[in-house]
């Protein structure tokens, strides 16, 4: 017989009890101070209060948790030539989010679903034989591009960004401490704004910071990006001025301390504002005149013809170009051609067009990219070609206009090597080798072109006492995931490698571990091997392997997490607590094999996957039960879910209302981490361990949406056990 929820409580809080260490960690705060005051319609807030665990957050009632976002793709692909697979990556390529043809083989157009994290706002598409760079912004959680659209490409000077440094917007609004933004503001901001702090347009709505501590006090600000209704100074975070105001804010300000010659080097020719965008709506704009159109957007007297999203995706840009002195590739210099001779130097060494050829391993994929760099355009085309393992595999020819690249992708084995040859308009022959790239060589040889792997990863994170709070330390089950689908070229599943490996578990009950795809029926699925299940009396499987009883296809990972990584010393669980022994993470491997034909790639949506824990396999050694489940919160439960704990303790779901496993005050029991996450020392709330937590989840998750990367000043290590273990 499963133990009622009082039980379950008394269980886990005794244990808690007898074992609980002795906080000494700094709890992550959110200090708001300030009054409320009327200057005509200005207006200033009051005071918020101290946030010190995830029970004091005020979270917005529509926040849905995920550091995920599912987009909407779709890219019309060069019209002649052969249809070859589009590639989606990020900027700099090094992470790749796609790779397929159209649905249908006699389309043009590619139109899917990616589930990518939610602080990429563009993303790069590469098409083996297109000349680029080609960057486009998301926009309402949508791709569109266009291969055949014509574009004139940004004038690109050889120069030396090096000295360039850029803060985000939380970086300019955190405290100073030691020679962080906070200090640079703190020293400088009187020197940069003699006067105040002026943002947006004289004719239209603006803000006004008097002080760098009224700097402080607002950023990050948070909320939707919206244009200005009234005129503010000195708002504080509660304020909520919107994303497009906090990321034009934080791009002013690194501009203006850029310009002053208190940012970055003050030696530098150029200063932020004066380099020019490479790529985007803004290609070819500076920095500068970017800005005067932003704030008159803000302000509310017009958008110019461009789009919010476009707006604060390339403020936010400018943010990210020299992000803690990291050249992005985003900006570069302006062409100051003083002497009329069509280029920077004295002798116009570098009008003739002048070639670089580079080369990533892009998740499997070799993408060599001949770029001209020069300031002319190619007069005649030259040659390259491409070999493997000494054999050539593809030529052709390029002729590139000035800043233009062309992409050439192929893939193999990780036991191959690529080269490509360049012939220059220089009478150079240029090389780049890549080794090590591709997929594993099984000794199976050849490449299967028609088939191509996708994947997706993340790290779950639960509290097993719903509907009973719990202590918001995540992690009474931390478990990798890692699903590799194969489709064909016409975009249809053939199967999946779902691997997930148990990192932890701070509970001590015995819980089962599944996941359901909500596109896909039980018929679908051929066959399911891998799992580790032997509670048959808990859980019933089909004979594909599916789970019984369902009417989506749910698959049943393990029964019970205590018996597929047994606890071998005390404490609670496992990997939790620093004073007992580390084990080695479990994986658990399942393939699944689709029916043919069953499901395209984009109608699985591979992001809509939906996990779950079952609470109390097994109780005192006997079977336990089956319908209690922990879900992602607004997840619904499985149909052998038992209906009746919702409501019950501190739930308050309501599925008429689309609601599910979250508090009246819409916090979770469990949370979906986009990328690989280190989890919490038992008993140590996430808000403590990790600063900005709190900040994202409080501003609905437009604050950082990057909180758990391992960032300056992102984290408390005292606090996350792998840090404190060195692994």
């Amino acid at each position: 017989m499963a133990l009622g929820l009082d039980d379950r409580n008394e269980l886990k809080y005794k244990i808690m009890k007898t074992l609980k260490l002795t906080l000494t960690a700094l709890i992550f705060a959110l200090v708001f101070t300030g009054c409320m005051k009327e200057r005509g319609d200005i207006t200033e807030p009051e005071v918020e209060e101290n946030v010190e665990s995830v029970n004091d957050l005020v979270v917005p009632s529509s926040f849905d948790w995920k550091t995920q976002q599912t987009v909407q793709v779709f890219v019309q692909l060069p019209q002649s030539g052969e249809l070859k697979p589009l590639i989606i990556t990020n900027r700099d390529r090094t992470k790749r989010y796609f790779k397929g043809f159209p649905e249908n083989s006699s389309s043009r157009t590619v139109s899917t679903k990616i589930t990518i994290p939610s602080y990429v706002n563009e993303l790069r598409l590469i098409y083996d034989g297109a000349t680029g760079p080609n960057m486009a912004f998301i926009l309402n959680e949508t791709l569109m591009y266009d291969f055949n659209a014509s574009k004139k490409s940004t004038k690109v000077v050889t120069c030396d960004l090096s000295g360039f440094i850029t803060y985000s917007k939380g970086g300019w609004g955190a405290p100073a401490a030691g020679n962080n933004p906070g200090s640079i503001r703190d020293q400088y901001f009187d020197q940069v704004y003699p006067d105040d702090f002026v943002i947006g347009d004289e004719d239209g709505y603006t803000i006004t910071f008097e002080e760098s501590n009224d700097v402080q006090k607002y950023l990050p600000g948070g909320g939707s990006s919206e244009v200005l209704s009234e005129n503010w100074v000195n708002p504080k975070k509660k304020d909520k001025l919107g994303n497009l105001a906090d990321q034009i804010i934080a791009a002013r300000l690194n501009r203006d301390f850029s310009e002053a010659g208190v940012l970055g080097d003050s030696e530098a020719e150029f200063h932020l504002g004066e380099l020019v965008y490479n790529d985007g709506p803004f290609e070819g704009m500076t920095v500068d005149a970017f800005l005067e159109i932003a704030q008159t957007a803000l302000s509310g007297e017009g958008l110019n013809g461009y789009t919010t999203g476009e707006i604060k995706n390339a403020a936010e840009n400018i943010i990210n170009s020299f992000h803690e002195g990291t050249n992005n590739g985003i900006l570069t210099c302006p062409n100051d051609d003083d002497d009329g001779d069509g280029d920077d130097d004295d002798e116009g060494e570098d009008d003739d067009p002048f070639v670089e050829v580079s080369g990533i391993c892009s998740d499997g994929d070799v993408i060599f990219t001949i770029d001209n760099n020069g300031e002319e355009d190619m007069e005649t085309s030259y040659s390259y070609n491409v070999t493997k393992n000494g054999s050539e595999i593809e030529s052709g020819t390029y002729k590139l206009d000035e800043n233009e690249t062309l992409d050439i992708v192929v893939s193999g084995y990780n036991t191959d090597e690529f080269v490509i040859t360049v012939e220059t308009p220089r009478e150079e022959t240029l090389t780049e080798t890549i080794t090590g790239c591709g997929e594993e060589d099984n000794g199976g040889g050849g490449d299967d072109d028609d088939e191509i792997d996708e994947q997706f990863q993340g790290t779950l994170a639960y509290e097993d006492l719903w509907p009973g709070k719990g202590d918001y330390d995540f992690n009474d089950l931390v478990i990798d995931y890692d699903f590799e689908i194969t489709k064909d070229g016409q975009e249809i599943v053939q199967d999946i490698t779902a691997t997930f490996t148990v990192k932890a578990f701070g509970a001590s009950y015995h819980n089962g571990f599944a996941f359901t795809l909500p596109t896909v029926a039980p018929g679908d699925i051929a066959s399911v091997s891998g799992y580790d299940v032997e509670n048959t009396t808990v859980f019933s499987l089909a004979a594909n392997g599916t789970e019984l009883g369902q009417s989506n296809a749910t698959f049943i990972v393990f029964d019970d997490a205590r018996r597929v990584m047994p606890q071998t010393t005390g404490g609670i669980g496992v990997n939790t607590q620093l004073e007992y022994d580390y084990i080695e993470p479990v994986t658990v491997t399942l393939e699944i094999e689709f029916v043919d034909n069953a499901i395209t790639y984009s109608d699985l949506d591979i992001g809509s996957f939906n996990p779950f824990i079952i609470v109390n396999t097994v109780i005192e050694g006997n079977p336990g039960d089956r319908g209690l489940e922990v879900h992602l919160p607004g997840y619904e439960p499985s149909d052998l879910f038992d209906a009746s704990y919702f409501g019950q303790a501190e739930d308050a779901s309501d599925p008429g209302a689309g609601e599910y496993f979250v508090t009246d005050n819409n916090l979770p029991w469990a949370i979906n981490i986009a990328e690989g996450f280190d989890w919490v020392i038992e008993f140590q709330d996430i808000t403590g361990a990790y600063n900005h937590f709190a900040e994202w989840a409080q501003s609905g998750g437009i604050n950082y949406p990057d909180w758990y990367l391992d960032e300056t000043g992102y984290r408390n290590d005292n606090l996350i056990y792998p840090t404190q273990i060195n692994q």
